[in-house]
């Protein structure tokens, strides 16, 4: 039986790194968040039953009718409460993306393919543009 050699450059492995442990992370970080939350280890910005009775609600109503609800940077300003910690797990999951895109793009600078790098920082500085909120889609 012959043996398969698995070909990955230094892009590839460098943003497979990154990406398993930063996942890995990411998941360990939203367990606890939900172990916090849903045993209410911290205070509760809103309770639970004040959530799951608004639950069919769109985030921007449910933002009006319960305005103490943590949601986008703001969370970080509460992370003393069990919901806004929670929530803070899931943006850092969703950072990932960009955390990868950074380290790729210095492995493409560091190889001096230079287009390579211009799409990976420019995928960066549109994914952080769109996180601060300086542009978005359409709502």
């Amino acid at each position: 039986m012959k043996q398969e050699t698995v070909h990955a450059d230094k892009v590839q492995l460098a943003y497979a790194g990154i990406l398993s442990k930063a996942t890995t992370l990411g998941i360990i970080l939203v367990i606890i968040g939900y172990v916090i939350y849903v045993f209410q280890l911290l205070p509760l910005s809103v309770p639970i039953d004040q959530v799951a009775g608004n639950w069919g609600l769109r985030a921007s109503e449910f933002h009006h009718k319960i305005p103490l609800a943590t949601s986008g940077w703001s969370s970080f300003s509460q992370a003393e409460k069990g919901d806004a910690f929670s929530y803070i797990t899931l943006i850092y999951l969703g950072t990932v993306t960009m955390l990868c895109l950074a380290v790729s793009g210095i492995a493409f600078l560091r190889e001096k393919n230079m287009v390579y790098t211009f799409f990976s920082f420019a995928q960066l500085a549109v994914l952080i543009m769109a996180a601060s909120g300086l542009i978005s889609g359409g709502h």
